[in-house]
């Protein structure tokens, strides 16, 4: 009998309730037709030739792999007739992998965005034209149709990337591949044009419109600020056959290249906050490194796309089971692809799944993206698990689950990410049950360990309990019980937390962390004697050490006082001190590029040797360093002069040969180029 019924269960799943699967073929036919749309489809069959060319398309399965699998298809029905125009001018693209790769990737982009035709016809022709003539870098030969949407889609500014622009630039900026993101240089950083017009206006680059052959030109030739540099520096590398982008960051542009394969390298960058100006996903740089990673291998990328055709085919045919299972293979072939992840929720929603059920889904998100990629992770789960996960407003529940997506945290992943929204979602949870205080005990029991999200946690939390004393008390006790240290009062607190979290938030690069905590620690210490009072003259420009980190060798060493390290990079003062070693050095990070015109460094009466010879480098990126000055003496204070070379700058590294360094103030003068 029970064999009867196993054997019956296997017909009815084989016969998927009396239908018969269709082939991955037959489904991604049904899929292509979908997204072309009635209409478009009508107009498609008017003529011989859009018949030819969808029957093409359609009998050819890479070929609509890459149209469907290579990232979301937006108006497909403007998408497939653009491709269509593409193929009937050269009807041998579908013969070549690289030219039909990048048609696809132009008629995709048509969808992402209102772009005329022409341009875009004119777009894939020249890199078309450009590979046949050997004239692109070998790389664009491997890229697959997602990363070919990149360049496809343009910049922020289109008229950056026409086929007058990339040539103009293909000819004059041609760099080795990794060294595209320094490009932007390559337009100087001006505020105001040779008739004093400053970039803020219209009348910057008005002009010279008629001058040029191109934008990109005019920015080469004419100069600009971080937007025009940005663009130079991402188009450039279009204009080589290489992926590129334009960011926005807070007050300031940036760009990423993708510097090797599928690599992608920020820019020209100052901030982790960065809204990408294209996305197959999301315009974080997480989603990116997420999409990036979801798409590196097509094999894989078109077998999880078959297997989600056929989960919602099973679903339509009302076979919730076999759908739900199809998912979950799909899934398991690539689970770093967020949509995927986002897609079966919306299948969870939709069949009205319980609550064991989004339990499971948010334990497989957990798993697949933990500790890896957090940001994405978090995203999926807050916007599509948690809100059909708890049947009711059930705080404890809701905490439990932040709590678990907590503790598995490991770092920030590719980039620090904005946490402080999780933590905010938790805490409006909290504020409306009255719970604040549990909610903090438990969330720093998850996070004080982790040397990089331990720091934004408490410089979060300490904003929230700022405006209550008595929350803010009971927070500090948290933070002695969990520390196990001795003292009393906010001081002790604060010198414990600044002690271990400010070196940490600095060797992260993370400068909005570093002066948050480090601006609450003038409270420890009393500011250092004004510069005037010692009779020493700053340097022409801005501070721009100012907003910035500071890095050690081997910080919180015996004659160390990490809390004091905010200080040495600003007026006020501070304290550092190396351990000893071969060549110990310190490292500041500004928090903007900058043109530099000198240095004062500014340390204690004797031990005059450690003073003298203490090399200064500088760097863009915060790996390559070129010396640019040596302090002459072994006096207390001193000022290097760097006004003639004005090196150009993010980061300033100090090191010297033998014993160790120890400052009061380092302060670095400039110009902004940034």
């Amino acid at each position: 009998m029970q064999l009867a019924i196993v054997q019956l269960l296997v017909i009815v799943c084989s016969s998927t309730l009396g239908q018969q699967l269709p082939t991955s073929h037959e489904l991604l036919v049904e899929q292509l037709q979908n997204v072309i749309g009635s209409e478009a489809s009508a107009t498609l069959k008017q003529s011989e030739t859009g018949v030819k060319f969808l029957e093409t398309l359609q009998s050819h399965d890479t070929w609509m792999h890459e149209l469907l699998d290579s990232g979301p298809v937006m108006r497909g029905e403007i998408v497939v007739p653009f491709l269509y125009e593409l193929w009937n001018e050269d009807n041998s693209l579908v013969q070549d992998d690289v030219h039909r790769s990048m048609a696809t990737a132009c008629a995709l982009a048509m969808g992402m965005r209102d772009l005329d035709a022409a341009w875009m016809k004119d777009r894939y022709n020249w890199f078309r034209d450009n590979w046949n003539a050997n004239r692109l870098n070998s790389g664009y030969g491997d890229l697959n149709t997602f990363e070919r949407r990149f360049m496809a889609r343009g910049l922020q500014r289109s008229s950056w990337t026409t086929a007058e622009a990339l040539e103009y630039l293909r000819d004059t900026i041609f760099v080795p591949r990794s060294q595209y993101a320094k490009t932007a240089w390559r337009s100087p950083y001006r505020g105001y044009n040779a008739f004093g017009d400053t970039v803020q206006g219209p009348m910057y680059y008005f002009p010279f419109k008629d001058s040029f052959a191109s934008d990109a030109e005019m920015a080469v030739k004419v100069g600009g600020v971080c937007g025009s540099l940005s663009h130079v520096g991402a188009a450039s590398a279009i204009a080589a056959g290489i992926p590129a982008l334009t960011m926005g960051e807070p007050g300031h542009c940036a760009y990423a290249v993708q510097t090797k394969p599928h690599t992608w390298q920020p820019a020209y960058s100052l901030s982790w906050k960065r809204g990408l100006h294209t996305s197959m996903a999301r315009n974080t740089w997480a989603s990116l490194v997420l999409s990036q990673l979801a798409h590196q291998d097509e094999t894989l990328t078109f077998n999880a796309g078959d297997a989600k055709r056929r989960a919602m085919w099973l679903e339509s045919t009302g076979d919730v089971f076999g759908a739900d299972a199809t998912w979950k293979d799909a899934i398991e072939i690539n689970p770093f692809d967020e949509h995927l992840l986002r897609d079966y929720a919306l299948f969870g929603k939709r069949q009205n799944k319980q609550a064991m059920w989004w339990i499971g889904l948010m334990k497989t998100i957990q798993n697949n993206l933990l500790p890896q990629h957090p940001e994405p992770a978090w995203h999926v789960l807050s916007n599509y698990v948690f809100s059909n996960m708890f049947e009711q407003k059930n705080a404890s529940a809701q905490h439990r689950a932040l709590q678990s997506f907590l503790s598995q945290l490991d770092g920030w992943g590719p980039v620090r990410w904005n946490i402080e929204g999780a933590l905010n979602w938790g805490w409006s949870i909290a504020s409306s049950n009255n719970t604040q205080a549990a909610f903090l005990q438990s969330s720093l029991q998850s996070l004080i360990d982790d040397p990089k999200v331990g720091p934004a946690y408490v410089a979060w939390a300490f904003g929230k309990v700022k405006e209550d004393e008595s929350l803010s008390g009971s927070f500090e006790q948290v933070l002695l019980d969990e520390s196990s240290i001795g003292g009393e009062g906010r001081n002790a607190v604060l010198k414990q937390l600044a002690g271990s979290m400010l070196p940490a938030a600095a060797a992260e690069g993370d400068l909005q962390t570093f002066q948050r905590i480090g601006q609450k620690t003038k409270a420890l210490f009393e500011p250092r004697v004004s510069l005037s009072e010692l009779n020493i003259e700053p340097f022409e420009g801005e501070l721009l050490s100012s907003g910035g980190a500071l890095s050690i060798f081997k910080p919180g060493n015996r004659w160390d006082s990490p809390e004091k390290h905010w200080g040495v990079i600003e007026e006020y003062g501070g304290w550092f001190h190396t351990d000893n070693g071969e060549t110990p050095w310190f490292e500041v990070e500004l928090p903007k590029f900058g043109d530099l015109t000198g240095v004062i460094l500014d340390s204690r009466n004797g031990q005059p040797g450690r003073a003298k010879g203490v090399r200064i480098l500088v760097s863009e990126d915060g790996e390559s360093w070129t010396q640019v000055g040596q302090t002459p003496t072994g006096h207390s204070q001193q000022r290097i002069d760097l006004s003639e070379t004005k090196p150009r700058a993010r980061f300033v590294r100090f090191e010297r040969d033998g014993s160790c360094l120890h400052y009061y103030r380092i302060l670095i003068y400039g110009e902004p180029a940034s």
